[in-house]
């Protein structure tokens, strides 16, 4: 999480911009809220896409840390700029806002950190209604409200949106949508599994009934560990919000069918269980004699993970990990 980095430099007592992307049009390289921290010498944290782009916003941000006025600067990536620059090249059009943070700062970075750090959802308003002085603030939704704009979407998704109206214009910059990776079966495959969700910024939450496989020294990257004496009435103690990727991995496929019966009746953003075809048919036969039904089952990615032919815990890990942030990016 880029506020770290933010954070750290600040507590320095250093001048820094920030570059974020705020706009995109066709094909582009990052998406909007993608964010790259520019010190005074160039030094860069984080990236919005590279090239040709990416060092020009440097040099504009070295300029606003400098002192020049914050700005949002429009890079064309259809080749047909003024002197035909055929390095950008992508398709479409990036919009990104460079603006200044000064070391007295820090305090509203650190409440945005804590947010994160608790679960709860907060976000980034910017008025950019005069661009060469954005105004930021952070709204966290557990005491405060969001301007009177239609962000229902933007929350839902945690994307970041240009929000343009007669009175002022918009950046809704929500904190990322890191979400819960909760595995339901503590083996080899969940082990590798949630030290991949925890690289790529997942929380990771772990149950299983066999203490000596849920524990922490075992799985040091999770947040809890939890230790059942049954697979059922499972969340009744393990809380399911719609940020929430279960992942169904017990030891045995009656104990996979009792938990998937359970997470269909959660609001879980994605629901994946590992089995082959065959297992998939023989679990939702039975489930169907318990009520549910195709619309239920249209929510279950099984056999879990992309086909990449993986067959080694590791590589299974990775096919599954890939298939929860494309769930995350809303490419599913």
């Amino acid at each position: 999480m880029i506020e770290k980095d933010i954070i750290s430099l600040l507590q320095q007592s250093r001048t820094i911009a920030l570059v974020t992307i705020i706009d995109k049009s066709g094909s582009a390289p990052r998406l909007p809220g993608s964010k790259m921290i520019v010190e005074a010498d160039g030094t860069l944290h984080g990236t919005i896409g590279g090239g040709r782009m990416e060092h020009e916003a440097c040099q504009a941000a070295v300029a606003v840390v400098n002192g020049a006025a914050p700005l949002i600067r429009e890079f064309d990536m259809q080749g047909s700029g003024a002197a035909g620059n055929t390095d950008m090249i992508c398709g479409g059009i990036q919009l990104a806002l460079i603006e200044r943070l000064e070391p007295d700062m820090v305090a509203m970075f650190e409440a945005s950190l804590d947010c994160f750090l608790d679960g709860a959802k907060g976000v980034w308003v910017i008025d950019i209604t005069n661009p060469a002085q954005p105004l930021r603030s952070f709204v966290d939704l557990r005491n405060g409200e969001l301007p009177a704009v239609d962000c229902q979407e933007i929350m839902r998704r945690r994307v970041t949106r240009l929000v343009k109206n007669v009175a002022q214009d918009l950046v809704i910059d929500p904190l990322p949508k890191c979400g819960t990776v909760i595995l339901i079966g503590a083996g080899h495959v969940s082990r590798e599994v949630a030290r991949l969700a925890d690289y790529v910024e997942f929380e990771v939450v772990v149950c299983d009934d066999r203490l000596e496989f849920s524990n922490s020294e075992r799985f040091p990257m999770a947040r809890v560990t939890h230790v059942v004496s049954s697979f059922k009435e499972l969340f009744k103690n393990i809380s399911v919000e719609e940020d929430c990727y279960l992942l169904i991995m017990t030891r045995g496929h009656s104990y996979d069918q009792e938990v998937l019966g359970q997470a269909l009746k959660t609001p879980a953003r994605y629901i994946g269980m590992i089995g082959s075809k065959r297992k998939r048919a023989i679990t939702y036969s039975n489930l169907r004699d318990q009520g549910f039904g195709d619309a239920d089952f249209a929510r279950v990615h099984c056999p879990v993970g992309l086909a990449i032919g993986s067959e080694s815990p590791r590589e299974i890990a990775v096919s599954i990990i890939a298939e929860v942030i494309a769930a995350r990016a809303g490419a599913l």
